[in-house]
């Protein structure tokens, strides 16, 4: 039987074929790891499912790790209406509504990714990307209640820098400064590998309103880090040293880097007029201070 083995610890889920047998599933192989800090364990050794590559719902897996989206939405709609295994569905909704939350269908996102809470409650599955979508959706105090639970129930240090951080994120947005600054700098020293970690430490430290919370040095630091383990073709995380540099004073360099940020950028990208007032603000010597909601 050409399958994968789930092994499911906490919100990490890696998928391990044995047999090895087509270049697809060796490809889904290697992009089987949602986060930067998941290792993979063999069969056996961690809580997990056999899923057939064959079914719906080990296609519709590989369909979305492989950024095929709307495929993957497609089978993994039909794998819900006919799974009845409880862990099965759960990582049905779960991979659906990842791909939802790439296509930016995030109210659709966060319908299954609550699903994933309603069905696998003592996992922090659901918790984690619900607190993304929040996150996403500017409603702060309710990405860090998730935040905050995803945390709680994560049994290692396995994907925890990335919670830390997000939750860290909602605080420096509801202007908690001194809590975002502990998840920040507990997320950093956890993993120093993952560019979404260090990207949003970095924006928190170039950009705070409060000038005791920003290290224009440290912002530039991280956020070069970032970039180069990304290898310079994020233009949020370009933009982000463009503002490092603004908090360091060097504007000149702040410009360069949101010119190549805007550069990745497609036309009509919702993201461009936000990128663009930034460089009308270097070119007049101004830094990027966050807006802090309800300030």
């Amino acid at each position: 039987m050409n399958a994968w083995w789930l092994p499911i610890v906490g919100a990490m889920v890696f998928a391990i074929n044995p047999s090895g047998q087509s270049a697809l599933d060796e490809r889904v192989r290697t992009l089987a790891r949602p986060e930067p800090t998941d290792n993979a364990s063999p069969p056996g050794t961690a809580q997990g499912v056999l899923i057939e590559t064959s079914s719906n719902l080990g296609s519709g897996i590989g369909a979305e790790l492989l950024g095929d989206y709307k495929e993957a939405i497609k089978l993994l709609t039909l794998a819900i209406k006919d799974e009845r295994n409880a862990m099965k569905l759960a990582l049905a909704h779960r991979f659906r509504g990842l791909a939802y939350k790439h296509l930016g269908r995030r109210d659709e996102a966060l319908r299954d990714f609550l699903e994933v809470i309603r069905l696998q409650p003592q996992l922090d599955l659901g918790y984690y990307n619900a607190g993304v979508i929040y996150n996403l959706q500017n409603r702060y105090k309710e990405a860090i209640d998730m935040m905050t639970r995803a945390i709680r129930l994560q049994k290692n240090n396995l994907g925890l820098a990335r919670r830390r951080s997000e939750r860290g994120n909602a605080y420096f947005h509801l202007g908690d400064f001194k809590r975002a600054q502990s998840d920040f700098v507990a997320a950093v020293r956890l993993d120093r590998s993952d560019p979404d970690v260090l990207n949003n430490v970095a924006w928190f430290r170039a950009t705070c309103p409060e000038a005791h919370f920003r290290n224009g040095k440290e912002a530039v630091e991280l956020a070069t880090l970032a970039c180069t383990l990304d290898k310079w073709k994020d233009a949020d995380q370009i933009d982000t040293l463009a503002a490092a540099y603004a908090e360091m004073g060097n504007f000149a360099e702040a410009e360069r880097y949101q010119q190549k940020a805007m550069a990745l950028l497609s036309e009509d990208e919702a993201l461009r007029p936000k990128f663009r007032a930034r460089l009308e603000q270097y070119r007049a010597n101004q830094p990027v201070r966050q807006q802090i909601v309800g300030s």
